[in-house]
């Protein structure tokens, strides 16, 4: 670490004198402990020592004290700890020759010794006859720390002069660089007076005596797992590498290394690396103007790691190339924010000089190299390394082919599937995910994976982002497995709260399930009432909302509450700023396929959506046209304001498109002419063959508002058959309300005849004559309004206002409400109908 100085401890020797290190077979470059026929008190002086330094170097390897300018006190009084400089490095980061004095001049002093941690003692059975020789307050009988008052623990961070713990420096390295001023500045006492001394102070090694909590479960880089005892410097890459460097830091150790780099150490150093991108701040990462010289160190290690993949393991290669593709992602998100720095001299810049193109994409021979590389060693990769590799290049969005027209996620994909059991949870989530990404859905390997999931017992071992980015992926690749999402469902369903899962996850399960076309009622409601359960939902980003509303109306799962309270938290929202045209128009689609109305969500939609109405694609004008007509709710400012922006994307309009556009101007009212013209027009004649039946029934009903209402020019002769013969081709259904209708108009004496088919297409529930006049009754069912209000639907608002027009004959409507009120009173009901009918 930058600044550190290392102090090694003489461990005692047994009271007897025999040599410790010679009984347990170990080496004196092992261990140094001192004979019984030397001198306690004896002074070890470094210029006069036998002993080359190399040895010094790897014995002092062994041991990192945490002292400030002291050296750790040992346990067994009258020996020293000696101090060595281990840094290779061309500038100093030692304590000053006046501290080393200093701290050998102060060390019987306890009133001007600073305290230290003691550090627990390695072998207790080999200190027990020690022990003895001290008094019983000083005796720690196993816990490892003396009771003397020297050896008591000290506060982590670094004191001031009343002894009072000053703030902790911040983890990352972009905020110790902002505060780097205020602690340079700071007294630290009478051994802390450079920087050097604060930071070998502060950012302590981990000592081979510590034991940190639960470590052998945390998940480490692959690398610090290997060791090579060539180089005292690399014996482990946590040792070289640490999360305490700054990025410069990293630079200098590893070209300081460069000539002796492992291929793990690589791989560790652009792990580090992308850790320290990924903080906050990364974008102020500027080269200090005394370090101009790191950019070209970093291109030397660059060139070095490019040189050497032929030596890299499988682990340090998926590592490598996870970690690089890591970096590469987030230099794009600087470029695409608009962050990266104007003088071209800062981190962000050097590295994208290396890893990306001059239009912020990733730089595709490079990761053609790496797979090149790995592609002879699939079959030594593990499970972790081949979804890591795959998961790199999804992120990038770069699928590297070779000359023989193979690709490489194909590849991994092959040896994956053959080898599904050997995958836990987040391997398959990763790879599952990077598939669908890339848009490669490899049927053999969604297959296995699949069948691996649904044999489980339970999904306990899946986290919920990984449950979201699995369903996710077999949504998105269009790959049904139906025993794979029956068994995500139960799971999901079945826990107690889903507080435990992120806004984007729940987003993501439902809208995976909604398109991949499976319901299933009891998981729906689970993510409703958490979703309705929560205070507010200030958690949920604009994308994560309208995906939700869009997944329930897609399912048919309509539940009232959750839809309440998310027009409630949009319509209260100030930061419509923050939605995009596709969150506008998926959003309305979603409450008007629904059929919830809530006109103050409506309003504040259209208000958006008319500032960014440039911004709007074909599909989502589409989309949101057709939800305001299909509620009924006809803002003429909304319609008048697309019709410009709809005519400009005529050409890129599918037949689906066409067809919404059309009809909802159709229901509006709301004429068009720069809209529907003979461009329009002949973009549907190009399309007649792909139009559905209900696309052809919409353009009837436009083509009759054109013609008819307006005047204007419509389809041609051939469509325009076509368009009416699927407008009529529908059987027609008679409901219960219907024929009790019209047995009552039979009652009072007139003779209704039923579905008769009018000049325009419409059917006609009865028609009668009344006075000489014929008249249409039509019977509005609940199926004719908006949900169970009374707004009527878009179809209703159509055949009310065409038939009159078009067919000239007066129709009236008989609401389902105001015939349940009569009840079984047939005299109430035929007394209902004369009223109507003006009899």
């Amino acid at each position: 670490m930058s600044g550190q100085s290392y102090s090694y401890y003489m461990r005692p020797q047994d009271r007897d004198g025999s040599n410790h290190a010679h009984a347990t077979g170990r080496g004196r470059s092992q261990h140094l402990a001192p004979s019984r026929g030397r001198s306690r008190e004896r002074s070890y002086d470094r210029m006069s020592h036998h002993r080359d330094n190399r040895d010094m170097r790897v014995e002092a390897s062994y041991q990192y004290h945490r002292s400030r300018s002291s050296d750790y006190a040992p346990h067994s009084r009258g020996h020293r700890s000696r101090s060595f400089d281990l840094h290779p490095f061309p500038y100093n980061y030692s304590s000053s020759s006046n501290n080393s004095s200093q701290r050998d001049s102060s060390y019987h002093d306890n009133s001007s010794r600073k305290r230290s941690r003691s550090p627990s003692r390695p072998n207790q059975r080999n200190l027990q006859n020690n022990e003895y020789d001290r008094p019983r307050s000083q005796r720690s009988f196993g816990d490892g720390r003396p009771k003397d008052t020297r050896y008591e623990r000290r506060p982590l961070g670094p004191t001031n002069g009343n002894g009072a713990e000053m703030h902790r420096a911040p983890a990352n390295e972009f905020h110790r660089n902002k505060n780097a001023e205020n602690y340079a500045n700071a007294s630290y006492g009478s051994d802390m007076n450079n920087m050097n001394n604060y930071h070998s102070n502060y950012y302590q090694p981990p000592s081979r005596y510590d034991h940190p909590k639960n470590s052998s479960h945390e998940r480490r880089p692959l690398s610090s797992r290997q060791d090579f005892s060539s180089n005292p410097t690399q014996r482990n890459s946590t040792h070289l590498f640490n999360n305490t460097h700054t990025i410069h830091d990293l630079i200098q150790i590893a070209f300081a290394n460069l000539a002796t780099l492992k291929p793990s150490l690589t791989a560790a150093f652009w792990n580090k690396v992308s850790k320290q991108m990924s903080g906050r701040n990364a974008s102020n990462s500027r080269l200090p103007r005394h370090h101009d010289e790191l950019g070209d160190h970093l291109n030397q290690i660059f060139e070095h790691t490019q040189n050497t993949l032929s030596l890299f393991g499988p682990k340090d290669l998926s590592q490598a190339i996870y970690s690089i593709a890591k970096i590469t992602d987030t230099l794009r998100k600087y470029g695409d924010g608009g962050r990266r720095s104007a003088r071209g001299d800062d981190i962000i810049d050097v590295l994208s000089s290396l890893l990306m193109n001059s239009d912020m994409t990733p730089n595709k021979e490079l990761f053609l190299s790496f797979a090149c590389a790995s592609r002879d060693k699939l079959d030594r990769f593990d499970a972790r390394g081949l979804s890591n590799v795959a998961y790199a290049y999804a992120l990038i969005g770069y699928v590297p082919e070779f000359d023989d027209e193979s690709n490489l996620v194909d590849q991994i994909a092959t040896q994956a599937a053959h080898r599904s059991a050997e995958f836990n949870a987040q391997g398959i989530s990763n790879m599952m995910w990077a598939y669908a990404t890339v848009d490669k859905p490899h049927a053999l390997l969604f297959q296995a994976m699949a069948d691996q999931i649904a044999a489980y017992e339970h999904l306990g071992e899946f986290k919920s982002q990984e449950i979201s980015n699995t369903v996710w992926a077999y949504a998105k690749a269009g790959i049904s497995h139906p025993k794979l999402f029956e068994k995500v469902a139960n799971h999901v369903a079945r826990i107690d709260v889903l507080y435990g899962f992120k806004p984007q996850e729940l987003s993501n399960i439902v809208w995976a399930f909604a398109t991949a076309g499976v319901r299933h009622q009891k998981l729906f409601e689970k993510v409703a009432n958490c979703i309705v359960g929560q205070d507010n939902l200030d958690r949920f980003i604009p994308q994560e909302l309208s995906n939700i509303m869009w997944a329930y109306a897609k399912a048919g799962s309509n539940d009232p509450e959750l839809f309440e309270k998310v027009a409630n938290h949009i319509v209260a929202s100030d930061k419509m700023d923050q939605f995009n045209t596709q969150q506008f128009s998926n959003i309305v689609w979603a409450y008007a396929t629904a059929q919830f109305p809530h006109p103050k969500l409506f309003k504040k939609v259209a208000d958006a959506a008319i500032r960014s109405k440039g911004k709007f694609i074909s599909q989502e004008v589409a989309n949101l046209l057709w939800a305001y007509a299909t509620m009924g709710d006809i803002n003429m400012q909304l319609f008048l304001s697309f019709a410009s922006t709809a005519a400009k994307l005529i050409d890129s309009c599918n037949n689906q498109h066409l067809a919404n556009i059309a009809w909802a101007y159709a229901v509006a009212d709301v004429d068009a002419p720069s809209l529907f013209n003979i461009h329009f027009i002949n973009k549907c004649v190009e399309k007649k063959n792909a139009f559905k039946h209900e696309e052809l029934t919409q353009l009837h009903q436009w083509h009759l508002w054109q013609t008819v209402e307006k005047a204007h020019p419509g389809l041609p002769l051939d469509l325009q058959e076509a368009c009416y013969n699927e407008f009529i081709s529908e059987e027609p259904t008679v409901s219960k309300l219907q024929e009790d209708v019209v047995a009552q108009l039979s009652h009072i004496g007139l003779d209704p005849k039923e579905e008769v088919l009018m000049g325009s297409g419409y059917r006609i529930d009865a028609l009668v004559e009344v006075n000489g006049k014929t008249i249409c009754i039509e019977v509005d069912g609940p199926s004719h309004f908006i949900g169970r209000s009374k707004s009527p639907l878009a179809r209703t608002i159509l055949k009310r206002r065409q038939v009159p027009l078009i067919d000239g004959i007066e129709l009236v409507s008989v609401p389902y409400w105001e015939w349940d009120k009569l009840g079984k009173d047939a005299v109430k009901k035929q007394e209902y109908l004369r009223r109507l009918l003006g009899l």
